[in-house]
């Protein structure tokens, strides 16, 4: 499929190949935690029959869950989807390709070298009414989950991370990858809330994953308002910075 993106590769690393479905590693964490580290210990000479039997049956068992345990397959052509969504609506990304990143501090050395604003995101979880917000925000933004909530008004308290199993049924990817551009996978779910300084700081590009943490997709600011729309996701504008307290 032809791809609406330019593909360049990070200073820090040797380019990779492009990456066509979101990367594995965006669920191995919650894999890790899920696996059975520890297997049953050896039937020694001169245990009973029945007693080998039993072991056995245990070591299968515990198998059968490590193997339930494991999250499910990333969807394929998700990446290749939002290329042609981008790409059906006229707009040009810029791709970064990099080792798979987990936290801002991970990403930074691979795309500090782009210019324009880079974002943190947060899939939260409105205890309340149970309701979804993806949040996303500059990437050095310390944010209070209390002042965001009395901000969103949804009460002080009320917000929490939601967990990576409603973010992959919601947003289509796993822990690690969370970004805007998901939204095209939403039905409605997800309210979403944007940064002001991403509209005010005269951005030559904005950075988001493209549904994968092993890459980066940069995006004109009016292009990025212009997909948001195509989604028919409304952004929630918030100012965090002081003076417009």
């Amino acid at each position: 499929m032809p791809s609406s993106s330019t593909t360049q590769t990070g200073k820090a690393v040797k380019a990779e190949s492009s990456l066509d479905v979101p990367s594995a590693s965006c669920f191995s964490v919650a894999g890790a935690r899920a696996r059975i580290r520890r297997k049953p210990p050896l039937v020694e000479k001169g245990v009973s029959a029945s007693c080998s039997v039993f072991l056995k049956g245990l070591r299968q068992a515990r198998g059968r869950v490590a193997a339930m345990a494991e999250p499910p397959p990333p969807t394929s052509g998700l990446r290749q989807a939002l290329e042609a969504h981008l790409q059906g609506l006229g707009i040009q990304a810029l791709s970064v390709e990099h080792p798979a990143v987990f936290t801002v501090e991970e990403m930074m050395p691979y795309v500090q070298h782009l210019n324009g604003a880079h974002s943190k995101n947060l899939f939260l979880k409105d205890k309340r009414k149970k309701g979804f917000w993806l949040v996303t925000v500059l990437h050095n933004r310390q944010i209070n989950l209390n002042d965001l909530a009395k901000k969103l008004g949804v009460g002080s308290g009320n917000l929490r991370f939601a967990d990576g199993a409603a973010m992959l049924d919601k947003l289509k990817v796993g822990q690690g990858c969370a970004t805007p551009l998901a939204l095209f996978c939403d039905q409605g779910n997800v309210n979403f809330v944007l940064d002001a300084g991403f509209l005010e700081g005269g951005h030559d590009r904005l950075y988001f994953h493209p549904m994968t943490n092993a890459a980066t997709m940069g995006l004109h600011p009016d292009d990025f308002l212009k997909f948001l729309k195509s989604t028919g996701h409304e952004p929630i504008i918030v100012h965090f910075d002081e003076s417009h307290k």
